[in-house]
């Protein structure tokens, strides 16, 4: 199945500076597995996103179809063929 992705300009240097791009994703069709499929092509890119746990680190926001996914099922949310997935940090004030 095919995901967009799109990420923030400080995480395209995990894929070479593309900020947006297709990926192909086997028959797993969760977002755990679309991260550790990522983290195969990009090495480094799993940890920022769940550290060394399978946990969403706080300081990054995935959505799917513009959902938060801590508001679905985190990293055990289903995907679909056809889905954008958005990867941006966490914006912080002070």
């Amino acid at each position: 199945m095919k995901i967009t992705i799109m990420l923030a300009k400080v995480l395209a240097r995990f894929t070479d500076n593309n900020k947006e791009f297709d990926f192909e994703l086997d028959d797993k069709n969760n977002l755990l597995s679309l991260v550790d499929s990522l983290d195969r092509k990009f090495p480094g890119l799993k940890e920022v996103l769940c550290g060394t746990e399978h946990e969403m680190v706080d300081g990054i926001n995935i959505y799917v179809n513009g959902d938060n996914v801590r508001y679905l099922e985190g990293l055990k949310t289903t995907l679909k063929n056809g889905d954008q997935i958005n990867i941006i940090p966490a914006a912080a004030a002070g």
